[in-house]
């Protein structure tokens, strides 16, 4: 696995947040068993005690002589024979409470000695005895009933104290009950064992499912930036088609839409490139034919001079406004917005473009135009672009073009009609691309300019057919 990689990334995040909360999870459960299982503990000794201290008081005077002052020790003042029967019953009573302790108990007389059948208990019993004693002698409170935790010889030890002095009259001092710890730890290492083989399986799955998930997440990306490699070389004709999280398919169509607008617009613009080039090529070669023919006297030197003049205008026309579209592109053309008079605007574009309709028999009609009405705009923006629009139709009119506004809530629709064939229906959508050229015809780049113009100052410019012929729409925004 890659690093740096979102695959990676995800592993690594929750293969940290796995080990975190294993160790989080095994202290806490440790130390929470171990409380639960001392308290447990401890509940066991404190009835282990009662039983015996209450066995040890009722039955003491039958089987324990008092003392007396300076007192021989028990095994030759009192009789081996009952102390071992008193052992015996106490520890019959010991056994009838016990659970999983491994309890033992101590008797101590009122000097602290121990009472014990010394001949008859194992050397080991009694050397646990008396380190036990030992242990216990230590703390401060002895004689107060209270809890201890020691150590003897590396292994953990719980005792409970129980003193008893005041409660006979034959010298039982005190009763301790103790027990060694190892059956608990072995229990709860046995609980970890278990308890950490499930953590590591768990692990293992979560593990398991977090590659699964990563790969789900990294593997569109790996798609998409193959089909980002297949655009940057211009293959356009790749589709994303996978399934995908709804978070990605929003991403996936919006590319497959830009994929598809950049190869129409490749497409246009190689198509433009050979339009261009013949457009360049007509006037180029109709200016070299009638220079040649000047220079060899061929051609009436007027005529050829009108010609030349007339298809220079065509090649600088053509060249500014690429140039103009570049600008625009580029977002290097300044617009300057301020209140402008749109009546003076229209009356200025018609009164241009009056010569050139006259020449093509056509009439420019204006109606219903407040003098006083106002927009804000760049006003060279927007009168290129309706020179634009009134040039196209003067190309495609027959006798007239009506030039008329209508005001509706926040717009301004500036409505320019002419009595021409129309649009084609199929191609009526794409007459404002940029490069586009219609079959019958030639819209050049002027309409994609006054669109582009339009847009820029917030508005819209629609292009429809109607029963007289083509209409087109400018809307602009009003003046707030």
């Amino acid at each position: 696995m890659k690093r740096n990689t979102i695959k990676w990334t995800i592993f690594k995040y929750n293969l940290i947040i796995i080990i975190m909360l294993i160790a989080l999870t095994t202290i806490i459960f440790n130390i929470t068993i171990r409380l639960y299982l001392e308290n447990q503990i401890f509940s066991q000794l404190n009835k282990i005690s009662l039983s015996i201290s209450d066995t040890a008081l009722q039955h003491g005077q039958d089987y324990i002589k008092p003392p007396i002052a300076n007192p021989p020790p028990y095994s030759s003042y009192n009789s081996t024979d009952n102390i071992y029967r008193y052992y015996f019953m106490l520890d019959r009573s010991l056994k009838e409470t016990l659970t999983v302790l491994n309890a033992d108990f101590i008797l101590l007389d009122v000097n602290k000695n121990i009472i014990s059948p010394k001949e008859t208990l194992p050397v080991s019993n009694n050397n646990t005895n008396k380190l036990v004693k030992n242990e216990i002698l230590k703390i401060n409170k002895f004689n107060d009933e209270s809890y201890i935790k020691f150590k003897i010889e590396g292994y953990d030890y719980v005792a409970i104290i129980k003193p008893v002095s005041d409660k006979n009259t034959f010298g039982l001092g005190w009763v301790i009950i103790y027990s060694s710890l190892q059956e608990v730890n072995r229990i709860q290492l046995s609980i970890n064992i278990i308890f950490f083989a499930i953590l590591i399986f768990s692990s293992l799955i979560i593990i398991l499912f977090s590659s699964i998930l990563s790969k789900r997440i990294s593997t569109p990306f790996t798609a998409l930036n193959s089909h980002i490699r297949s655009i940057a070389e211009r293959n356009f004709r790749s589709k994303i088609k996978m399934e995908m999280n709804d978070e990605f398919k929003e991403l996936v169509n919006n590319i497959n839409t830009m994929t598809e607008k950049l190869e129409n617009y490749d497409m246009a613009q190689k198509v433009f490139l050979q339009n261009v080039s013949h457009e360049f090529r007509t006037p180029l070669m109709s200016i070299q034919s009638y220079a040649e023919g000047i220079k060899y006297g061929v051609i009436d030197d007027v005529s050829a001079v009108k010609i030349i003049i007339d298809e220079t205008e065509r090649l600088t026309q053509l060249v500014e406004n690429m140039l103009y579209l570049s600008r625009l592109d580029a977002l290097e053309e300044n617009y300057n917005f301020r209140n402008i008079n749109l009546y003076n605007i229209i009356s200025d574009c018609v009164e241009r473009m009056n010569i050139i309709a006259i020449k093509n028999n056509i009439i420019i009609n204006v109606y219903n135009i407040d003098i006083a009405l106002e927009i804000n705009g760049d006003e060279e923006k927007i009168h290129r672009a309706i020179i634009n629009i009134i040039s196209n139709c003067v190309r495609y009119a027959k006798k007239s073009i009506d030039i008329y506004v209508k005001e509706q809530s926040n717009l301004i629709n500036v409505i320019i009609e002419d009595d021409g064939d129309g649009f084609d229906e199929k191609e009526i959508s794409n007459i404002f691309e940029r490069f586009y050229k219609e079959t019958k015809g030639k819209f050049g780049l002027g309409l994609a300019i006054s669109r582009d113009v339009v847009l820029r100052h917030g508005g819209n410019i629609i292009a429809e057919n109607t029963v007289r012929g083509a209409r087109f729409i400018i809307q602009l925004p009003k003046l707030e």
